[in-house]
């Protein structure tokens, strides 16, 4: 099978990833149907695919080594359908629709090391800065055709914005007819030399470091998803129309971000995440000290285009920096660390910034403020890493 067939195939997957964003403009659609139910538990629409995802990232790297990778791709695809179209159907309550995103989090926790494991596989490590940076821009780009058509059926009320999933079924197809079988990577026994290369898992300070600031940056960045659409409404008095639009620019800086990052890594090296880390800051600092359409947009813009190059870097300098048999299982427990760091995004967000002040413009400001702490541990990271 050809290497661009292989990419069309990768990528189709990539630009599902991200499809439960379409959800995000219309949280507080969903916060004033159930007034009764707190703010965390809505926001947890959101947020609760990281928590899910926790459980099957690393059953996903682990039965790598046992299943082909075509067969779990089209596993983790059918969740989301089916997790996408179940609370269009199944609605009376806020457990409904929690269930449908619980079933989004299992396919995203199958998928996301799985497209890290086709990369490593198929390419060799001079492609895959190209891939890991077409992977954020096509997440991106898919996340933003997610929004742009959930945000059209939120016309006729929040809950056709689930009918969106249908597209996934497009996806399906292009998987089934563009992916190769993806054969387990397992390591026959008389491969193995010691029991340090024997282990699935690899982990030095270094690795552990980039463990840390994915965890954090997880925990904190999530706050811009879930506090957008309310900061629309109680900061600007605008409706689901202009939080759809902000989150579309979050996504167009993805997009954005994506397609620079070979440039962006070739040039920052190890720096990458502190250059990132950095950017995001920025993007949540704006909105807090100008309350205005304009500032939102650009924050949005800044912490869209910084998620697309985290979302790569992290995945790049793991596949740089451990064995190729060690990687699809060492990629997958960091990508359960990070999403629990999301899944308990709003409850830690919503406390340490009601310790501040009041208000969903605080949770800008604390928000930015955490993530240039990390931006300047990671600085610190790098420039010890040649001691390790």
């Amino acid at each position: 099978m050809s290497k661009t067939k292989i990419k069309v195939g990768v990528l189709s997957i990539c630009a599902v990833a991200l499809s439960y964003m379409a959800l995000s403009p219309v949280l507080a659609d969903i916060g004033r149907e159930f007034s009764g139910v707190s703010e965390t538990m809505v926001q947890m629409i959101i947020t609760l695919p990281n928590l899910l995802f926790i459980v099957s990232s690393p059953i996903s790297g682990y039965i790598m080594g046992y299943v082909n990778k075509k067969t779990i791709a089209l596993a983790s695809l059918c969740c989301y359908l089916v997790g996408g179209l179940f609370p269009f159907f199944f609605n009376s309550n806020i457990w409904q629709l929690l269930v449908g995103s619980a079933i989004i989090g299992l396919g995203s926790g199958f998928m996301m090391p799985l497209i890290n494991g086709f990369i490593v596989q198929y390419f060799e490590k001079e492609e895959q800065a190209s891939l890991m940076g077409l992977n954020a821009t096509c997440t991106a780009l898919g996340a933003l055709s997610f929004i742009f058509m959930g945000g059209q059926l939120a016309r006729f009320g929040w809950r056709y914005t689930y009918l969106v999933f249908t597209l996934v079924v497009v996806i399906i197809v292009m998987v089934a007819i563009c992916m190769p079988k993806g054969e387990p990577q397992k390591h026959a026994a008389s491969e193995i030399t010691d029991s340090k290369q024997s282990s699935q898992f690899e982990m030095n300070p270094y690795i552990l470091g980039i463990f840390i600031i994915g965890i954090i940056y997880f925990a904190i960045q999530n706050a811009f998803n879930t506090n957008s659409s309310a900061y629309v409404a109680d900061v600007l008095g605008k409706g689901a129309s202009v939080a759809s639009l902000v989150t579309m620019v979050n996504t167009l800086g993805g997009i954005v971000g994506g397609a620079m990052f070979r440039g962006i890594v070739m040039k920052t090296r190890n720096h990458i995440e502190t250059v990132t880390l950095a950017i995001v800051g920025i993007g949540f600092i704006i909105p807090f000290l100008i309350h205005h359409f304009v500032a939102i947009i650009i924050g949005s813009l800044f912490v869209g285009y910084g998620f697309a190059l985290f979302n790569a870097a992290g995945t790049y300098l793991l596949a740089q920096n451990t064995r190729p048999e060690t990687n699809a299982f060492t990629v997958s427990v960091y990508l359960a660390l990070i999403n629990l760091g999301g899944a308990f995004s709003p409850i830690l967000v919503n406390f340490c910034a009601g310790i501040i002040g009041d208000g969903v413009a605080v949770k800008f400001i604390f928000a930015g403020i955490v993530i240039e702490a990390v931006a300047v541990y990671s600085l610190f990271l790098n420039l010890r890493k040649r001691g390790f």
